[in-house]
């Protein structure tokens, strides 16, 4: 296999069945779910913070905290109805770096990755979406479970040791129990909390379910210091959603598409 970014190896030997099972929601911490030389080549030409948007204050479902960002769409954006300027917070392809451009490419070809999401999300089909995150300093990612057009997420890490210090925060939350009706619940709300790391090659994948309740605190960092991510979101195609869509549903797609879409962490 020519490809240099995906550790086939770990995409072979994964449990399928142990993730599916999992609770409160099927996800998996990975370590060097990329190779060691596609990490550090997609490391290095991470996209620039100039053509990312900032998202600040963006209203969310049910009075939940803002998720306080900047956003790269890759090739059109959701939050396109937002903002006068089509072009802001989107990148094309052909304005990639090489090394990004080429993992763009595998992702979307690659039998072996494509075969092994179908097996943990357990689907015949999906769309799939891209987009990169950068969190900087009291950037929070409130609690909360993403839209049910979503299928899940496997979401790539981009800092090092290095860049990066533990104090800072940063870590995806897993978040289980919920002891409140309520669906702005704070972070003090769950019974289990859970840590996946970010840094040195380190890739969280989720499934989502109304039950895969996620977050990140607010980030402590100084400033110059960032949480930089990509996020590969697999949802279901435009009418194959296998569920009638309940209440929760029909408001967070009225949010999707009127206000802001469920997001990524």
């Amino acid at each position: 296999m020519n490809q240099t970014f995906i550790n086939y190896d770990l995409l072979e030997s994964f449990p399928a069945d142990s993730f599916i099972a999992k609770k409160p929601f099927p996800w998996n911490d990975f370590q060097q779910l990329l190779t060691p030389a596609g990490f550090k080549a997609l490391y290095e030409g991470f996209p620039p913070l100039a053509l990312f948007e900032r998202h600040s204050g963006m209203e969310r479902v049910y009075g939940q905290r803002p998720h306080n960002r900047y956003y790269l769409a890759y090739e059109q954006s959701v939050y396109a109805h937002n903002r006068a300027d089509e072009g802001q917070g989107t990148i094309r392809h052909a304005d990639l770096p090489a090394a990004w451009q080429a993992f763009m490419d595998e992702l979307a070809t690659s039998d072996c990755y494509l075969n092994f999401i179908k097996r943990l999300f357990q689907v015949s089909e999906f769309a799939v979406r891209y987009a990169w995150h950068v969190g900087v300093t009291n950037s929070e990612v409130s609690p909360h479970v993403d839209g049910a057009p979503k299928i899940g997420t496997p979401i790539f890490y981009f800092n090092t040791s290095a860049d990066w210090q533990p104090e800072w925060g940063g870590a995806t939350l897993v978040l289980g129990g919920k002891r409140t009706p309520a669906m702005n619940p704070d972070f003090n709300a769950f019974v289990s909390v859970e840590a996946a790391q970010i840094v040195d090659n380190r890739s969280f994948l989720f499934r989502n379910g109304e039950h895969s309740w996620h977050g990140v605190k607010a980030l402590t960092c100084p400033a110059g210091s960032s949480r930089r991510l990509f996020n590969v979101i697999f949802e279901f195609p435009a009418g194959t959603q296998p569920r009638a869509a309940s209440r929760l549903d029909t408001i967070k797609n009225l949010f999707r598409r009127g206000r802001v879409t469920s997001g990524e962490m």
